[in-house]
Order: structure tokens, then sequence, then C-alpha cells
């Protein structure tokens, strides 16, 4: 007797058959992609891995350093060298790795300090009680000889709250940031860092009614929260954020972080100069080729002169080790 298979069962047998060839298939390379941790397959969908970190499932932790204990050791050989005192304070931005020295000692903010206003003034923007283009004319009061040129033009001439800030920034143009102050007491605010600094863990130790403002203590670990709000848009949004920060790498002092580093390295830094107690203090972000870090560093009890000698030290110390590790 002859047996006659439909066609319809041959189909689905063989498919059936296929089926279960491609599930031990499947079974066997879990295996051994379980048993072979040091070549896992290639993440094509990072939505798989939710609970990851997305820098692995992108493969950016090729740019991950762990250990920074060799670097420590050898910028406390750095500060061996010189008598003052002296503050550093890193973060590698990849993995929140970082080092500190003497990072909680306090010391002189001195112009620092203008960055916060400018993040304050951007917040007034964003919220509609400012605009860029608002004009505001220099007002006596605001002339300030002890850092910067724009009081040379002298009482009565008029500029827009944007040429205020990039001003400001670049230059740590002291009148132009008594002119800011004067622009946020005519709008109703006459501290215009208290919600800043409590938005980035800073005490309010500062007077400040109009341009009237005393520069009190910090720490280089603390002060590094303002550049860390920048970095994540967390204060101000993205666009406003990194405003200030190219303001801040437009800056044309090269003498301490940035004359450590390469020419060609973008560094959105704020210096501070203290003079009458010779406290000097940098703070930035350098844009290493994919490995952006933080350093801020400060020194006190020695001229300027030394305090640079230092800053370049640390600086050249920190960039060749994340170069080169």
């Amino acid at each position: 007797m002859t047996f006659h298979i439909p066609k319809t069962t041959i189909i689905s047998a063989t498919f059936f058959i296929i089926g279960v060839l491609l599930g031990i298939l499947l079974v066997y390379w879990n295996v051994v992609s379980l048993q072979s941790p040091i070549n896992p397959p290639a993440v094509s969908n990072p939505a798989m891995y939710s609970y990851l970190n997305r820098t692995v499932t992108v493969d950016a932790t090729k740019h991950f350093i762990i250990n920074f204990a060799p670097l420590k050791n050898s910028l406390a050989a750095v500060q061996k060298k010189y008598s003052q005192s002296t503050y550093i304070y890193f973060d590698y931005l990849n993995n929140a790795s970082w080092v500190g020295l003497g990072e909680r000692d306090m010391f002189t903010a001195a112009s620092t300090i203008k960055v916060p206003l400018a993040m304050a003034v951007y917040r007034s923007i964003e919220e509609g009680k400012l605009k860029p283009s608002d004009a505001y004319t220099l007002q006596t009061s605001d002339l300030d000889s002890n850092f910067g040129n724009l009081y040379k033009v002298g009482a009565g001439k008029t500029y827009t709250v944007e040429e205020l800030v990039k001003i400001m920034l670049e230059y740590s143009d002291n009148t132009a940031m008594n002119a800011l102050y004067s622009v946020m007491s005519n709008i109703g605010i006459s501290n215009p860092l208290d919600d800043v600094y409590t938005f980035m863990g800073w005490d309010n130790n500062y007077l400040g009614q109009d341009s009237n403002v005393q520069y009190q203590n910090i720490n280089v670990k603390t002060l590094s929260n303002m550049l860390i709000a920048l970095y994540n848009a967390k204060y101000d949004n993205a666009a406003d954020s990194n405003q200030i920060l190219y303001y801040l790498d437009e800056s044309p002092f090269n003498d301490k972080i940035v004359n450590g580093v390469p020419e060609d390295i973008a560094v959105a830094h704020k210096i501070g100069i203290s003079d009458e107690n010779n406290t000097f203090s940098d703070c930035g972000i350098v844009y290493a080729p994919n490995r952006n870090y933080l350093l801020c560093l400060g020194s006190s009890g020695a001229d300027e002169k030394t305090a640079d000698a230092f800053m370049t030290d640390v600086s050249k110390k920190v960039y060749d080790y994340v170069i080169n590790n």
C-alpha cells in the first residue's frame, strides 16, 4: 500500500525542523557567550540593556579611567615643590572618578563668582524677565578699574545684556559685572545669586546689594559645582549653558590651566584673582579628545607668577595622565 503525505504537511514539518535547529543554535550561542565574557555579542539594540550605563552599550567605556592613584601621587609631589598653600580638585567627567588635595580648604573666591551671576542672568532670560537684546546704559556707579577695561568707556555708553555677559565672562570685567547687578536690580532681583547658590549647594556667604559684593570663602570642590551644572545643563537650559561655556573658552587668560594643555584643546575656564591676600584660582573644563575633565586649582600666599607656575605644572600632569591611560 502506498501512503501519500500531503505537501502542506511536508512544508510544516520542514519549518518545524528548521525552528528546532535555530533554537538549539541560539541556546548554544548564549551558553558560549556566558562562558566567554571577554567576547560578548555586539549590542545592536541598546534599548535591550536599559539597566546598564548607556556608555557601555555605545562602546564609550574604552575612554573610562578608573585608577587615578598614580596621578594623585604625582600631584602631591608637585604640591611639595611650592611653599604656599595650594588646592587641587580634579573630576574625570566620563566616569566621575576624582582626585582632591586640599580640595576642602577655604580660600577667597574672587571673580569666579561672575559665572553664577551669568547663570542667574540667563535664568531670568529663560523666565521671560529679561531679553538678551535689552539695553543698559553704564552708570558712574558701575565703573570699576580693578579688573577689565570697560570702565574706560565711561558712563553713558549703552550695551545689551548679552554683550555685558560676554564681556564679563571673557575678560572677567568688573564694570560689566556691576552693570549686570544693576540690570537684575532693575527687574526686582536685588540678590541674583541666592537661587543659583542654593541650587549648587553653595553657602550664601556674601553680602550683595546692587554691585556692592564682598567675595567670601569657598573651596575648589564646591566651586566646581558651577561647571558641573553648566556641563550637564542642570540650572540653565542647554543653549544657555553652552553659551556660557563658549564665552569662558574664549577667555584670553592662558597662563594657568590653559598653559598646561596643547594649544588646540578647548578650555572653558574662569580665573579668580585676589591681589590683597595673594590668592589666585582657575577653574575650568578641559575638552581633551573623548576625555573631558574638570580641574579647579587655587594658590594662596605667593605672587601670581608662582601661582601660575604651580597651576601649569598641575595642568600638564593631569592632561598627560588622562591622555595616556
